[in-house]
């Protein structure tokens, strides 16, 4: 497909040039995220090391910039640049690079303070994307679910905690394995794999739980008569915000999800004002569940194509 990728390089390439991304990356990457301080859940080490595979990522300096480039759902991408130098310049560079090999792409998940400064080029058409805004939560609403606005979620937490018996430990090295099982009985109950974005997720949770401590994440477990039938998955996105990147559970037990949920924020409290619990892709569903959370604020997100 590229005629220019290099197929393995401690360091980035300037572009033309891309290369697969891979754990020696990491660092390199890692850093120019804590200079960013990113408020997007795509932005960081989870998202771009979880969906790596499964969108064909590479990666290249444009301008100095960290960018990344890869295939999804139909549509050839660039993802946010690392870095703000000359912005429009590099975007420019991004969307001419698909328009040539592809006809076409679009630089996909920028943040709103990007795409104002990209909304006054004329070549560029700049648009929301509302099916992935990020929903945000105050870490201390969701550890106390207090008063009457989240009395349904702390009522099935309170049930939960009742009618079953359990533990909830720290996600660790030692309970990778199992978590691992509860994620491919999930996907099986679901014919996940039938589905691209299922496939897609499902391909993402077993490269993070695989690559837990590479990552740095954190997150927690609940065990019931000693095995685990939920789990979460969590990492420091900005100073001030952890990014929820994973909740699997088993639905048998009633409000085990709320229960996750509400453990992993206490697990949190003094550590992060907010959490990031991802977009709702549109899905109705997905929508209303997230919103019955009431969120805090939204992450805005926008992609931009070339105007001819």
């Amino acid at each position: 497909m590229f005629s220019n990728i290099i197929l393995s390089m401690n360091r980035l390439p300037d572009f033309p040039a891309l290369a697969h991304i891979g754990f020696e990356h990491l660092a390199e990457i890692s850093k120019a995220l804590e200079a960013l301080q990113p408020e997007l859940s795509t932005v960081s080490t989870g998202n771009i090391f979880g969906y790596r595979k499964e969108t064909g990522l590479l990666g290249t300096r444009i301008n100095g910039n960290i960018c990344f480039s890869g295939f999804y759902k139909g549509v050839h991408f660039f993802s946010q640049p690392l870095g703000n130098n000359k912005l429009s310049e590099t975007v420019a560079t991004g969307l001419a690079f698909l328009k040539e090999k592809f006809g076409g792409g679009r630089v996909s998940n920028l943040p709103k303070a990007m795409a104002e400064i990209l909304s006054a080029d004329k070549k560029f058409i700049v648009s929301p994307d509302r099916n992935n805004f990020d929903y945000v939560y105050a870490t201390k609403e969701l550890a106390d679910l207090p008063g009457e606005k989240f009395h349904d979620k702390k009522n099935l937490v309170n049930q939960f905690n009742k009618k079953y018996p359990h533990a909830y430990a720290p996600l660790s090295p030692e309970n990778i394995k199992h978590c691992l099982e509860l994620e491919e009985e999930w996907c099986r109950l679901r014919n996940c794999l039938e589905y691209e974005s299922t496939a897609a997720e499902s391909a993402c949770i077993n490269e993070l739980l695989l690559n837990f401590e590479k990552l740095k994440l954190c997150g927690g477990v609940i065990l019931i008569s000693g095995k685990i039938q939920a789990f979460t998955i969590l990492q420091k996105l900005n100073n001030e915000t952890a990014v929820t990147h994973v909740e699997k559970a088993n639905t048998e037990f009633k409000g085990i999800y709320q229960a996750v949920n509400n453990y992993a924020a206490k697990s949190l409290l003094g550590r992060f004002k907010y959490i990031n619990r991802e977009e709702d892709l549109g899905e109705p569903g997905l929508r209303k569940a997230k919103m019955s959370y009431n969120p805090v604020k939204f992450v805005e997100k926008f992609h931009v194509e070339l105007s001819s």
